[in-house]
């Protein structure tokens, strides 16, 4: 049946079943991941529980000789509403306990302990946790459970989150396939069609060496063509490998900072407030990362529209200057404005505030600690210059235009303060308005950077 479609049909449907495939294997391990995390955190919970129990009991075993009697009076203090919770003698007799709807299959000993395990009854699914304790010669079986009905709820939940997303996703990716097919297969048809044209029999009257020359330029346009798809590729992997690698160092860092006050019980408050602190500072990392990163690949799909309006320029960068004036004052920097007179445009006022504060950041940030930073706004009839002037080490004339590489930092010692979008980003929204930023000069005074948008 496949053999039957056209051969666009045929990539889409290649395309469609490699993805169905990659989404349910996804599919499958989120769901596996999403159940055994709420798993572990029951088991957790129940560690807690039965060792909790373990103390009360020791403590009413030094208050009373009788166990039965300490159990009951352990059980008392411990329990809790909808959990059940049980202490059990060395072999097997319940001492004290309340159940709430749990009938287990065998009754725990105290032999030896085992992990959590599940047991399935009529009033559903239960996390049991059986605990074997001694004190002073006597052994006990500390048993604690709690219901999985949340983990099965949510497990539920993102099995419909599924079912419902991965049709959506491929209606999505069928209709970008189709396109994709077509655009890519076009030039590719052309030249098929023309070399067919130019073959022996085809219909065109041309001479040996008008055909040869004909076949040469149909073999160039194919080079370019898998030289351009080439390029492309290349620079979709170094993209995911750059924005990989940027994303997983903040993650790690809350990830371990997380574990690090997890693995105490209890901790001191300003212990708690430096995590939070950390926690925070990565996180608003990881969110102006996965920002900029939406920027960029709303730009690279043409898929970001500009909302011009009228607005004065001079005024958008004093604006843009007095934001900047907090991360200045930190740095021992001064930045200074100024505008010949009032410069009115037509732009995008987010985009364009955003250009003027990366380029006026990195400047402040690359300035040395008594510097300054200068910003002029210089217009005439046909365009307005924006010049953004620093007093840092200075840029390599070869470094000038990799700079505005994505993830690309020159300063080594400044690696962990960002993620090397800023620039790329401010080249992106001059040249959407129709104008450049590029490094006007550089040197060991300092570097000036110039936006040009036209008027």
């Amino acid at each position: 049946m496949i053999k039957s479609l056209s051969l666009r049909a045929r990539l889409t449907a290649w395309y469609l079943l490699v993805l169905l495939a990659v989404l349910c294997f996804f599919a499958a391990v989120v769901v596996w991941q999403q159940e055994r995390i709420g798993m572990r955190r029951i088991d957790r919970e129940l560690d807690d529980v039965t060792a909790t129990l373990a103390n009360v009991l020791k403590d009413e075993l030094s208050e009373t000789p009788n166990p039965a009697a300490a159990a009951v009076e352990a059980h008392r203090t411990m329990a809790v509403p909808g959990h059940p919770l049980a202490i059990l003698g060395a072999d097997g007799t319940v001492l004290a306990a309340g159940w709430n709807g749990l009938r287990l299959s065998a009754t725990p000993r105290g032999q030896g302990g085992s992990g959590p395990w599940t047991e399935r009854t009529a009033a559903g699914a239960w996390r049991v946790r059986a605990r074997p304790e001694s004190f002073a010669g006597q052994t006990f079986v500390l048993l604690a459970a709690a219901p999985l009905a949340d983990v099965l709820r949510e497990r539920a939940e993102a099995e419909e989150a599924m079912w419902i997303g991965i049709p959506i996703v491929l209606l999505l990716a069928a209709g970008g396939g189709l396109w994709l097919a077509a655009v890519g297969l076009r030039p590719i048809t052309m030249m098929a069609e023309r070399a067919a044209n130019l073959a022996p029999g085809g219909t065109e009257d041309l001479g040996p060496s008008e055909r040869r020359d004909e076949l040469g330029q149909l073999a160039r346009a194919f080079n370019d063509l898998v030289a351009r798809l080439r390029s492309a590729l290349q620079t979709q992997r170094r993209f995911m490998a750059d924005a990989s690698h940027e994303l997983r160092t903040p993650v790690s860092v809350i990830q371990t900072t997380a574990d690090v006050m997890l693995a105490r019980e209890r901790r001191d408050e300003c212990e708690y407030r430096e995590a939070l602190a950390s926690v925070g500072t990565q996180a608003r990392r990881l969110g102006r990362l996965v920002d900029d990163m939406l920027v960029l690949a709303r730009a690279d799909a043409g898929g970001y529209p500009l909302l011009r309006v009228s607005l004065y320029l001079n005024e958008l960068a004093a604006e843009c200057r007095r934001t900047v004036d907090v991360l200045a004052r930190e740095r021992g920097v001064a930045v200074h404005s100024s505008a010949a007179r009032d410069t009115p445009f037509c732009g995008d006022e987010e985009l364009l505030r955003r250009m003027l504060l990366n380029v006026m950041q990195n400047a402040v940030e690359h300035t040395r600690r008594g510097g300054a930073v200068c910003v002029e706004v210089s217009p005439n009839d046909h365009q307005v210059a924006i010049r953004v002037r620093d007093q840092g080490p200075g840029i390599p004339q070869h470094d000038w235009q990799r700079i505005f590489d994505r993830f690309v930092q020159l300063d080594a010692a400044r690696r962990g303060a960002g993620a090397g979008l800023g620039l790329p980003i401010a080249r992106w929204i001059a040249e959407a308005h129709g104008g450049s930023l590029d490094v006007e000069e550089s040197g060991a005074g300092g570097s000036t950077f110039r936006i040009q948008l036209p008027r």
